[in-house]
């Protein structure tokens, strides 16, 4: 048989198979969408529960202001405390600040010169029109007053001051010359330069008499600047006096009459040019009011307002107020409403990331939900070790609760993650669990960088950790990750030395001690509810002590030798391919269990006899392909991890049992029987589903195809590894395995290598000078009786 084993690895090319009805598939794909939203939605309301938790005690009111505090109260969570007492009173403080605002006319001394000359300009044109309406003849000074009282109305319009009767008349008999104008005009402007205040209680008053003095003309806003002397402002009256002194000494030469209307008029025109502007002053001051900003109290998570027994203070009423307002049911509500949604955003992200650029981030639905377990189980631990930080600090005043904080080991689910999933699966995790971690930390964007940064040093450091050992070292080196980050981050936050050398003390003991520990003890769980397989759970498989090798070696000693020869072979393809090496040889050591029930029915452990000589080619399909039957009912009994257990049928797919199907066919052709049903000899599959399990499949042909060589050069090695490996790729086989055409050429390389260092020559060694060589045993020693 072992011709037959040669041979019957060289089968015929299959048929495809039936296609999936596209409303299955469909339906299928609406399930798969639909269970990853469920999945997002359970994180999200987990998370939100884990990030706002309830509170644990009833907080003291104002009635409580002067009691004893019945127990120590901390902060739940990080808050911001509007002091509103506070807030009022600086905002008082900067309303009164600001400087009242007055406005300045300063064009108005201007325009009672216009006011002047027009009314003036008004009466003298009377006097011209009378003239040019009789050139020749003699004046008539009765039309003339008459005209000058027609214009009164007009005169006291234009130079916008009230005129006596007497003063009107005196002015009519000098004819309202340019040089009482010009008089009149000067004192006016006298009156009315600088700034002019109707009273001295409307100017601001106190040590800070300094105002916002805004400049007008013409209706327009020419400039500001702020006046503290106020010696240059006059008031109504006291520039009046000076209009009348000044006129006293000017208007000399004038008749009394004249000059007595010239001075009334004058002193009549002195009004205000500085005025105070109250709904200026009150929308500056409502302004600066609101630029003030809310004193706020932050309080950080696992902070102490008030300890037990202390005297509740009006300061601590505040911050107390202040929570339980944030307290309300719809205030926790849209805390927890956004801290889930958060998560889920994150999740759905990196979720939706993958899919579309990482070629290979397929996972299952265990995947999945192993992921969603870990991420909540990432933030319920990190929920416990901070009520137990705070706890700490409350016991060890000088330790400072966000140091305490580092000890948690959040890396452990990523560390899990890649012990049981793909580098890529392991990175987006960590991105998730980091940033849930700088949520439920208060939103701190350097915890955040923490729990990424030490997260992804556990994911890329265990695939070296093949044992419990190797994971302590992992963690050890994460330890010092994570001090390095904390140090860092310390000296960026200006943090003194005392307080960054306690964080990084806490992220090395979490990192070498509580990190480990916690990976030992959930990935016994993780093994067993989610039917993965790490590192350490192979390699107690791979021990060839394992009590189904044992039995192997026992019953079926040739597959046991077939079967290690295989290790050696897909381990070294893996390696060459990114596979998993030390999965791809347990699963060659068990792919063959099944030969354990009828041993001699395989060539490899007959010794002479060939019990298929006697049975028909049907039926030695059927014992042929029993083995696989046999090996899934041997690997539940001893409770192989199923990742191992699909080697047994996968690693034979759907392929003919070949030497069995030719001589089937033969028999028919030559009239001994009837043709033969291919159903019944070809294997149930499936195909094999990962690059592991395809590696088995190619090394169990070639390894056996290769006791068949002659002579196996390295010629001949590469020429069979090459056509073994074609005849798998022709018929289909790793269709739905993640292989490449360069995958397929790395592992024909290393099939061919480790085929050469199994069947490597050996020089033969001729005896010492005198010494007669050993007598050859005897042949009868193993010879049956």
């Amino acid at each position: 048989m072992r011709g037959c084993r040669a041979v019957s690895e060289t089968n015929e090319a299959q048929p495809p198979p039936a296609a999936t009805p596209p409303s299955a598939r469909r339906r299928s794909d609406w399930l798969g969408r639909a269970m990853r939203l469920a999945l997002v939605v359970a994180i999200s309301a987990v998370a939100g529960m884990l990030l706002a938790p309830f509170a644990a005690h009833r907080l003291p009111g104002p009635d409580a202001l002067g009691l004893p505090a019945p127990a120590t109260i901390k902060a739940d969570r990080d808050y911001d405390i509007v002091d509103a007492e506070a807030t009022a009173r600086r905002r008082a403080e900067a309303s009164f600040a600001e400087r009242p605002v007055y406005d300045h006319d300063s064009g108005a001394a201007d325009e009672a010169v216009a006011r002047v000359h027009a009314a003036f300009e008004l009466m003298r044109g009377e006097e011209e029109a009378l003239r040019e309406a009789a050139p020749a003849g003699p004046r008539d000074g009765r039309e003339l007053e008459r005209r000058y009282a027609v214009q009164r109305d007009a005169f006291v319009a234009r130079l916008q001051v009230l005129v006596e009767d007497g003063a009107l008349s005196a002015l009519a008999q000098a004819r309202f010359s340019e040089a009482i104008e010009r008089d009149l005009a000067a004192l006016a402007l006298k009156g009315l330069e600088g700034l002019v205040v109707e009273d001295a209680k409307l100017l601001p008053a106190g040590r800070d008499p300094a105002f916002a003095l805004r400049t007008f003309r013409d209706g327009r806003l020419k400039g500001e600047r702020t006046l503290a002397d106020l010696s240059f402002v006059r008031t109504v009256e006291r520039a009046r006096d000076e209009v009348a002194r000044t006129a006293t000494a000017r208007l000399e030469r004038y008749p009394a009459a004249v000059r007595a209307a010239i001075q009334r008029l004058a002193v009549a025109m002195v009004r205000p040019t500085l005025v105070h502007n109250q709904a200026e002053t009150e929308r500056r001051k409502a302004d600066a009011a609101a630029r003030v900003k809310p004193v706020v109290i932050p309080v950080k998570r696992g902070e102490k307002i008030i300890g037990d027994g202390e005297r509740l203070e009006t300061r601590h009423l505040v911050v107390l107020d202040g929570i339980r307002a944030q307290r309300r049911g719809e205030d926790i509500a849209h805390v927890r409403l956004g801290g889930g949604a958060l998560v889920g955003l994150v999740v759905l992200l990196l979720w939706g990331y993958a899919r579309r650029n990482f070629p290979r981030f397929r996972p299952a639905r265990r995947d999945a939900i192993l992921m969603a377990a870990l991420l909540l189980g990432t933030l319920a631990l990190g929920f416990v070790g901070f009520t137990v930080a705070d706890a700490l600090h409350e016991r060890f005043t000088g330790l400072p609760p966000p140091s305490l904080q580092y000890l948690v080991p959040f890396a452990a689910g990523a560390m899990i993650v890649r012990q049981v999933l793909a580098a890529e699966t392991a990175l987006l995790f960590s991105l998730a669990a980091g940033l849930s971690a700088g949520l439920l930390a208060g939103q701190s964007m350097s915890f955040a960088v923490y729990a990424t940064l030490t997260s992804l040093a556990a994911a890329g450091l265990v695939p070296g950790s093949r044992d419990r050992a190797g994971l302590f070292r992992a963690g050890l080196a994460v330890g010092l990750v994570g001090a390095a980050v904390t140090v860092a981050i310390g000296l960026h936050g200006g943090k003194g030395a005392a307080e960054i050398s306690v964080a990084a003390g806490a992220a090395l003991a979490g990192g070498a001690l509580l990190l480990p520990v916690a990976v030992v003890g959930i990935l016994p769980a993780v093994e067993g509810l989610f039917g993965y397989v790490t590192d350490v759970k192979l390699l107690e498989l791979a021990n060839l002590n394992h009590p189904a090798l044992k039995e192997l070696i026992v019953q079926a000693p040739g597959t046991y030798h077939h079967a290690i020869l295989m290790g050696s072979m897909v381990e070294a393809a893996a390696q060459a391919i990114g596979a998993n090496p030390l999965l791809a040889k347990v699963c060659a050591y068990y792919h063959d269990l099944g030969k354990i029930r009828n041993p001699a029915f395989f060539a490899e452990n007959q010794r002479g006899e060939n019990r298929h000589d006697t049975l028909a080619p049907s039926m030695s399909a059927l014992i042929i392909k029993r083995h696989v039957t046999d090996g899934l009912e041997l690997a539940r009994q001893w409770r192989l991890p199923k990742v191992v257990a699909d080697a047994i049928p996968q690693h034979q797919g759907t392929r003919l049992v070949g030497y069995f199907w030719a001589r089937a066919q033969k028999q028919a052709a030559e009239g001994r029987g009837a043709p033969p049903d291919e159903a019944l000899f070809r294997y149930a599959g499936p195909k094999p589903q990962s690059r592991e399990t395809a590696l088995v499949m190619i090394a169990d042909s070639c390894e056996a195809s290769s006791r068949a060589l002659a002579d196996p050069t390295e010629e001949a090695l590469r020429a069979l590894v090459s056509r073994r490996v074609n005849e798998i790729f022709s018929e289909g086989q790793l269709d739905e395995c993640e292989l490449t055409l360069r995958d397929l050429n790395a592992i024909a390389g290393a099939m061919v290598s480790a085929l050469e260092a199994i069947y490597h020559t050996r020089p033969a060694y001729p005896p010492r000078p005198g010494e007669e060589p050993p007598p050859a045993p005897s042949i009868q020693l193993l010879a049956k009786p």
